[in-house]
């Protein structure tokens, strides 16, 4: 179910790609709107990863790295660990990308690489290393929400749920801050693209725990359990 929602997920947002012209001018109206807030620091945190080497090496590693490898590593612990936290990581990322379909198809954003002033520090061929595929296969215009920020957040948030030891939780908790930094300073995200991301994945972690969890069991089915009573009888 899961590589059929992400092939799903991928697919429309294909086919839902904007204008890159509608796209700069809606890039330009976030930049505005965080300049009035004083959220605008994008290019301090290029700047200063810039002109640190290692610092923009390190940034890009965390980048390709500590996304898809943590979700798909996370999504395996927690299947054979808890099916229950399992479910709540899948729904979270079903329910949070089809609301976030809605928002790349009605208001389309260039990420800051495509931006006067910015520089995208990660190559096409990291971007692709797990996968060869084209440039034009991605959406290009897709940067706000970030999911890539705010669905590592919520596999950290599940996954340290799991974890008894308050060392390892916080071990557990750190992609998520991590990758937000990165996104920043590789010129991939804008900070308010962080801030919708994280939080459209945390309310729908939030909303699917409360629901009812499916029913897990490792206990056997009833059916059996009759068999094995019946047996117990008859000896």
């Amino acid at each position: 179910m899961l590589v059929f929602a992400a092939a799903v997920y991928f697919g429309v947002r294909k086919v839902i790609e904007g204008s890159p012209e509608t796209a700069t001018r809606n890039a330009n109206r976030l930049l505005r709107f965080e300049q009035v807030t004083g959220i605008d620091v994008e290019h301090s945190v290029q700047r200063f990863t810039l002109n640190h080497p290692p610092l923009a090496d390190l940034c890009n590693g965390i980048y390709v790295w500590l996304h898809w490898p943590f979700l798909i590593i996370t999504f395996v612990v927690l299947f054979a660990k808890d099916q229950r936290a399992f479910q709540r990581l899948r729904d979270t990322l079903i329910v949070s990308g089809a609301v976030g379909l809605v928002i790349f198809a009605i208001f389309p954003v260039s990420p800051p690489r495509f931006m006067p002033g910015f520089v995208g520090t990660v190559s096409q061929a990291e971007r692709t290393h797990f996968l060869r595929y084209p440039a034009s296969w991605s959406n290009r215009v897709a940067s706000l929400p970030s999911f890539h920020v705010g669905w590592t957040l919520t596999a950290a948030i599940v996954l340290a749920s799991t974890l008894r030891s308050p060392v390892l939780k916080v071990i557990a908790l750190l992609p998520g801050p991590l990758v937000a930094i990165a996104v920043i300073a590789t010129g991939n995200h804008y900070v308010i693209d962080v801030v919708v991301g994280s939080g459209l994945a945390v309310g729908a972690l939030i909303m699917v725990s409360r629901r009812p969890a499916e029913y897990v069991t490792t206990e056997p089915r009833p059916q059996l359990a009759l068999l094995h009573v019946h047996a117990r009888f008859r000896r």
